[in-house]
């Protein structure tokens, strides 16, 4: 497909995304696609894995999730974008319990597009932010050199 295909198929599927369903992913992605999640979530293999083992929790953790793009490119092959995840924390996430704050939650994904759908995806989250922003310093876990 065509860089400009690939960007607005990444683009119809984040506003599946932004509107919590489920079922329309099955348009956007293979059914044995890889989803290559960030530290935490772990590679989950499979449409189905995807959507009820990293979406539903996720809906649960932020209601009001709402995601977007600042940067996004693409070739015949790759898509790439960068930007934020904005929501409240009204459920678990990764452990914590819910805090009722929001969050403003940077990420980078990278998309191959196989045959007009999406195969794999690797995601990164800024985490250390993210958790800071919901009272938690993972920083001060560290050891002090």
């Amino acid at each position: 497909m065509s860089a400009t295909a690939n960007l607005k198929l990444v683009q119809d599927m984040y506003d599946a995304l932004n509107a919590q369903d489920l079922e329309a992913q099955g348009k956007f992605w293979h059914e044995d696609m890889i989803w290559h999640g960030p530290p935490g979530f772990g590679t989950v293999h499979g449409l189905e894995g995807f959507k009820y083992d990293v979406l539903a929790p996720f809906y649960r953790a932020f209601p009001d999730y709402h995601v977007s793009h600042d940067i996004e490119l693409a070739n015949d092959t790759w898509v790439a974008g960068t930007g934020y995840l904005r929501g409240t924390h009204h459920g678990p996430y990764l452990g914590l319990a819910a805090t009722g704050k929001p969050v403003k939650m940077r990420f980078s994904d990278f998309w191959l597009v196989v045959d007009g759908k999406l195969k794999e995806n690797f995601v990164m989250v800024d985490h250390i932010d993210t958790f800071k922003q919901l009272g938690v310093d993972l920083l001060a876990a560290l050891p002090k050199a």
